[in-house]
């Protein structure tokens, strides 16, 4: 809904206080562990923000729960008409039960799955679970339906094999088996009965899944999180995932997609802070839609890919389905508006 007559002039209350509207970008800068990922955000925000024209407040934060809630009141009584942020799940889930969202707020990262979401909070971020589910969507719809689950040991692959599984069978496909590897033991998977597998899904990391590819049957089609792809789209690693299917985000998979070609990139950052600068792109557009309309319903072809708001409030993200083809990468299924 278009902002009315009383919005604006609550502004311009605000203006006569000294505190003129803005939206306030809160992110953990001030914790040392979270500090990269945090500025990776902070730029790509700014660099789209620019575009934008919207006036934006950096409101630093350590990690504690407490402190970034007590930020979060200080920014709205300091003029913030949109707040985006917390980065970290835990965060994002404390914010969502406090009782404190009184803006129109865009997390960067989702809450619990299950965590009904208060009005004006819009959850929003690179979840691998979503990616997850969207790999089965597309496996089940190439015709496959006896999925072999190959699985990393580690949390996140876990939660990857979880969000399949899940997505999987409500589809109306079956789970044939579901092996877990360790590094150095990749061979554990090899001739594992699978009991009329006509596919798999690879929950691992770039590094685990191509040492562990070599121990797939060749017959069977893979399919992967953008957890699999290293970052380049020519690299001579990508020889060991030939074959598997995966999804990523338009900037890293299409650099002459329109709405990728227009923002600044930044030199030599690791492929993980590469996505958290996307997200900050994508966060600062959707900001940008709620200072000028309030939250509604959103479609928005991102950099991170096809972004959805539904009712629910919670920002569905297509990305882009790709192959690896030797030691390049393909793409299957290009965002939409990308050059063909």
């Amino acid at each position: 809904m278009v902002r009315g007559e009383a919005a604006r002039a609550a502004d311009d209350s605000l203006a006569e206080k000294g505190q003129p509207p803005h939206i306030a970008l809160l992110l953990p800068l001030n914790e040392p562990a979270l500090k990269a990922p945090a500025q990776a955000v902070r730029d790509g925000f700014l660099a789209a923000a620019k575009g934008e024209g919207i006036p934006v407040r950096i409101e630093a934060t350590g990690a504690e729960v407490a402190q970034i809630l007590t930020a979060y009141e200080a920014a709205v009584a300091n003029g913030a008409r949109v707040v985006v942020g917390p980065l970290t799940r835990n965060a994002v889930t404390a914010l969502a039960k406090s009782g404190r969202v009184s803006v129109p707020t865009l997390t960067l990262s989702l809450p619990e799955r299950e965590l009904l979401l208060p009005p004006n909070l819009v959850g929003f971020g690179l979840s691998a679970e979503e990616e997850a589910r969207q790999v089965a969507t597309l496996a089940f719809a190439d015709g496959h339906r006896h999925a072999l689950v190959v699985v990393a040991d580690t949390a996140l692959a876990r939660r990857m094999q979880a969000a399949f599984a899940e997505q999987w069978l409500a589809l109306g496909g079956r789970l044939a088996a579901t092996v877990r590897f360790t590094p150095g033991r990749e061979a554990a998977v090899k001739g594992v009965a699978a009991g009329g597998a006509d596919m798999v899904f690879l929950a691992a990391g770039a590094g685990e899944a191509r040492a562990v590819r070599p121990y797939l049957a060749a017959t069977l089609p893979v399919y992967a999180t953008s957890q699999a792809f290293g970052g380049r789209l020519s690299d001579p690693r990508n020889v060991d995932l030939a074959g598997v299917r995966f999804v990523d985000i338009p900037w890293l998979l299409e650099p002459d997609h329109p709405a990728v070609m227009i923002l600044p990139r930044p030199q030599s950052l690791p492929v993980e802070l590469e996505r958290l600068y996307a997200l900050g792109i994508d966060a600062a557009r959707l900001a940008a839609i709620f200072w000028r309309q309030g939250v509604g319903e959103v479609e928005l072809d991102g950099v991170t890919g096809r972004l959805t708001l539904g009712a629910e409030g919670i920002v569905s993200r297509r990305a882009v389905a790709a192959e690896f083809v030797q030691d390049t990468v393909v793409v299957v299924e290009p965002a939409p508006g990308a050059r063909p």
